[in-house]
């Protein structure tokens, strides 16, 4: 067999290359679980029908059917009494027990470039052809800041029973939630909101999208775990048996949240002995630089 010519070394040399390189790149695309920083605050808006400031006690008495006893919210007022000057600003600052201040504040437009309109389509409630979002005129502004050493998962909690009991004490059309990415109709959010505990509540933390996948899948995208500390999920079924993979999605945020860590990638979920389904982490398919945990049935 005679030696290889100088082109076929040059050829091979090329090649090894090419796979190293390759090799380099297909590894670099196996993440691990990412880093996500406590949220300091919450935020959302309270849609109106007209502009005005529910009153205090109505919103202290609603807290406390929402909370279920749960948490304690009082009024938050400086040494000295409220000034009419004060009042007339449309702020009421609230302090929710071991978890932070609340600060609920009126604001006489609607929310600015069609955002709460925009964001409806991500909430479950818009999925029935039956619910609409009527039209708002002004919001409230429902901030709650967070206390160093609250808990993510209690401080979501009593947060979703703050906005409860704003939604209920005023005239309120529905619940825009940037950071989940949602606007909820307010029959939706009370009703939810009612069941205090993780898995309904899991609906109002986030948004959720749909789009179908290549060799007839679908998928599912949360929007509103960071409020958690935690990675949003990519779930991809195939599409036919989407329906029952639905309520799978959201048991199984429920678990992370629950959990409150991300499972390790390389692992394994599964609702029996046999199924093994792996956790992987990619870039979102929203193109938000956030990382993702994925699962493919």
């Amino acid at each position: 067999m005679s030696p290889p010519s100088t082109n076929m070394k040059t050829k091979l040399f090329v090649l090894i290359i090419a796979m190293s390189l390759l090799s380099k790149i297909l590894g670099a695309t196996k993440l691990d679980a990412p880093v996500i920083e406590r949220p300091k605050n919450h935020l959302a808006f309270v849609l109106l029908e007209k502009a005005e400031l529910p009153s205090e006690e109505a919103i202290l008495d609603a807290f406390a059917k929402y909370s279920q006893g749960t948490h304690t919210l009082s009024l938050s007022k400086n040494e000295d009494e409220t000034s009419t000057e004060e009042k007339e600003e449309r702020v009421l600052a609230m302090n929710i027990e071991g978890i932070g201040f609340a600060f609920i504040g009126l604001m006489p437009t609607p929310v600015p470039n069609g955002e709460a309109e925009a964001a409806f389509p991500f909430s479950i409630s818009s999925f029935s052809g039956d619910n609409e979002l009527s039209d708002h005129s002004a919001h409230l502004m429902v901030t709650l800041m967070l206390s160093e050493d609250s808990d993510p998962l209690e401080s979501l909690m009593a947060y979703t029973s703050l906005l409860a009991a704003v939604t209920e004490s005023s005239q309120s059309i529905g619940v825009y939630w940037g950071n989940a990415g949602a606007t909820h109709t307010r029959d939706f959010f009370l009703s939810v909101a009612s069941e205090h505990s993780i898995n309904p509540r899991i609906l109002l933390w986030n948004g959720i999208s749909r789009a179908g996948e290549k060799g007839g899948k679908m998928s599912f995208l949360s929007y509103g775990m960071q409020q958690l500390a935690l990675p949003n999920l990519y779930l991809v079924c195939n599409a036919n048996e989407a329906g029952s993979y639905f309520s799978r999605f959201f048991d199984l945020i429920s678990y992370i949240a629950e959990r409150g860590e991300s499972l390790p990638a390389g692992d394994t979920i599964g609702s029996t002995e046999e199924e093994r389904i792996k956790v992987e982490y990619v870039k979102s398919p929203a193109d938000d630089g956030q990382i993702v945990w994925k699962v493919v049935f």
